[in-house]
């Protein structure tokens, strides 16, 4: 993959540079064939002559913004996650502010990452983010200490039941909000964490052991 930050992108004004890789991850949500570079620089507030001055083509775009999602995943994502922490719970929380924060700035960046793997073709993609996700997930179920569940729990299964209801929550928040809009998503960002640890605080209680 090409050195992203060497691109001629990287130095403009951030929060215009936020507002056109956010447009183009939105419009490419919904396919390469079917985004339109029209589309584009109308949600950036740019004209297209400026969005091909950097990019040349709709092509390019694309690739540089797959590139941009998968590194800004890793940056601000994966390699923020304190694995030396045990505690599953704790370890899920900051997991899940993490993600809200890189959501926070780029709305629609997992949904696009999954639609652009299931993409027909750019294979360099699919390795890169293959190797991200085979080298950083397994971390988030590394290493825990079990002797936290109370006994009589299984603490794989508890790990699972845990993980899986911050997916199906954050899922089912992201469907309500139904916008990949900047100001939707953050206007919901402190309900989104107040219930989601409210949900915390009940895994706590009952699977932990309590606290002396």
């Amino acid at each position: 993959m090409d050195d992203i930050y060497a691109h001629k992108i990287m130095s403009m004004e951030p929060e215009k540079r936020d507002r056109i890789l956010n447009a183009a991850m939105k419009e490419f949500n919904k396919g390469y064939k079917k985004a339109s570079t029209d589309e584009i620089v109308h949600e950036a507030g740019i004209s297209k002559g400026l969005l091909f001055h950097y990019f040349g083509c709709k092509e390019s775009l694309y690739e540089f913004v797959l590139q941009y999602a998968v590194e800004v995943t890793l940056k601000e994502y994966f390699e923020l996650i304190n694995f030396e922490q045990r505690d599953f719970l704790d370890r899920m929380w900051q997991i899940i502010l993490l993600k809200a924060d890189l959501s926070y700035k780029y709305p629609v960046v997992f949904d696009f990452m999954t639609t652009a793997y299931n993409e027909k073709g750019y294979d360099a993609f699919k390795s890169a983010n293959r190797h991200l996700l085979a080298e950083q997930a397994p971390k988030i179920f590394a290493n825990i200490d079990e002797t936290l569940f109370r006994d009589g729990i299984d603490p794989k299964k508890a790990v699972n039941i845990i993980y899986w209801t911050h997916v199906g929550y954050a899922n089912s928040q992201m469907e309500r909000i139904n916008s990949p809009n900047l100001k939707d998503f953050q206007k919901e960002y402190s309900r989104f964490l107040e219930e989601i640890k409210a949900y915390f605080e009940i895994f706590r209680k009952t699977f932990y052991k309590e606290e002396c």
